[in-house]
């Protein structure tokens, strides 16, 4: 019998209540779909307190006698980094203690993100293959939030392989998550799951020194999740959005914009409010509100929603709402209430709101990230360039006024995304996956 071990520090978590963000509900999705499956073993390693789905579930590290809840949402960078060494030493030691069980003549391990796994050199030399699921380029994260790109991804990793033999030990150990742990995720994956063109071929930049251009062109994936049918009536989802048409006081002839996303700084809606205020100030909005959904999460989440909110008290003819984190029915109800959906992130490996807003029929406006690079098409979508950043506000507020002028155009794009997405049925994504794994889990190491 074959056997998939799947480790993810964001598994385990209630989905309708934790915003972890868009990598821990593909994971969810992901072991939804496996767990319908014969013929193998599904084992899930999380640090949450209840399984994912009806399957074997280990809870890493084990919690104390009287532990409060685990926030993971709510830790600090250096919080986040102590967090993830505990993981990775405890998901390690027990693949080791379960090798009667799971051992790697016959199991494959998903590894679900990057920072959050467990040691990759120390399975692989064991005889484990193992796959990488990448939801974000830590290195390229850290690049653009971080360092404000102001060089190039490559160059940071040239920088950081010249110098790792030579005072690498001497890194904080957050720069060492970030670099080391990718480096590794490169060396030792059998098979990387990227989400986008533009990921690949930033990594292929990166690493391309490191790993053979064929080696690494073989082992990458570029896989697009797609998305899954939500669950929620429709019916349902009606009468909410008519309740929160009410509450808001939103008019027939009313722009209803929305976002949805964790505030984040990579996030950028900080530019969108600042491309809001640009038309402010020419007079060419009106009659418009924006619905800001999500929580802040994750490092520097509250300073940023505290900066967001700060700017949206500034604007005068543009009504602003924070929702904050939405359940799958509040969620669709809000979709019904939007005419665009906005996806202003600097950074965004796949965009997976992004899919959502298209399966609900909305059209799209985005930065020139990842996802928009690969998944939006003219007939329903917009892409603004962020380069220089600088710049952003401006071309965010043109293509804002274009988009809002004609509304009939605008529901026109809606039909067309939500035929778009449609056709990128998630379950095809999550049987590709597992055919890898299989696959891997019965060759010879």
């Amino acid at each position: 019998m074959k056997n998939i071990v799947f480790i993810g520090s964001h598994l385990g978590y209630p989905m309708d209540t934790t915003p972890l963000g868009g990598g821990a509900m593909v994971a969810l999705q992901l072991t939804r779909h496996w767990v319908a499956y014969p013929g193998f073993n599904l084992c899930v390693v999380g640090s949450g307190p209840q399984p994912p789905s009806a399957v074997e579930y280990v809870q890493l590290p084990k919690p104390a006698p009287n532990e409060q809840k685990r926030n993971l949402v709510g830790l600090s960078e250096l919080g986040y980094a102590r967090f993830c060494r505990q993981f990775e030493a405890a998901a390690t030691q027990w693949v080791f203690d379960n090798q009667y069980r799971y051992g790697p003549e016959n199991t494959c391990i998903i590894v679900n993100d990057i920072s959050e796994g467990p040691t990759l050199p120390v399975l692989s030399r064991a005889g484990y293959p193992i796959i990488s699921l990448w939801h974000v380029d830590v290195v390229d994260y850290f690049n653009k939030l971080y360092l404000r790109q102001m060089v190039l991804p490559e160059t940071v990793v040239r920088v950081y392989e010249r110098s790792r033999n030579i005072i690498g030990r001497l890194y904080p150990d957050v720069l060492r998550l970030i670099f080391e742990k990718q480096r590794q995720t490169i060396l030792y994956s059998h098979r990387l799951i990227l989400p986008s063109r533009a990921m690949a071929e930033t990594i292929f930049r990166c690493y391309g020194d490191i790993v053979p251009h064929g080696e690494m062109a073989r082992r990458t994936v570029v896989l697009p999740w797609g998305i899954w049918q939500d669950g929620v009536d429709d019916n349902q989802a009606e009468a909410e959005a008519a309740r929160l048409r009410e509450y808001y006081q939103i008019k027939p002839e009313t722009k209803v914009l929305m976002t949805l996303s964790r505030i984040a700084p990579e996030k950028g809606l900080h530019l969108l409010l600042d491309a809001l205020r640009r038309l402010e100030r020419s007079g060419r909005v009106h009659e418009t509100c924006l619905f800001i959904c999500g929580e802040s999460a994750f490092m520097q989440g509250v300073c940023y929603l505290r900066r967001v909110q700060a700017k949206a008290a500034k604007l005068k003819k543009t009504r602003i709402f924070f929702p904050g984190y939405l359940a799958a029915l509040e969620k669709k109800a809000y979709f019904k209430l939007a005419q665009l959906f906005i996806s202003p992130s600097i950074h965004e490996s796949y965009g997976l709101t992004m899919v959502e807003a298209m399966q609900a029929g909305l059209p799209i406006l985005a930065g020139d990230h990842y996802g928009a690079r690969d998944g939006l098409k003219p007939g329903f979508g917009r892409k603004v360039s962020y380069s220089p950043l600088r710049q952003a506000p401006t071309r965010l507020a043109q293509a804002l006024e274009e988009l809002l002028a004609n509304r009939q155009i605008l529901a026109g794009m809606g039909c067309q995304a939500r035929r778009e997405a449609h056709a990128m049925p998630f379950e095809k994504a999550a049987q590709r996956v597992l055919d890898e794994a299989l696959e891997l889990a019965g060759s010879a190491r």
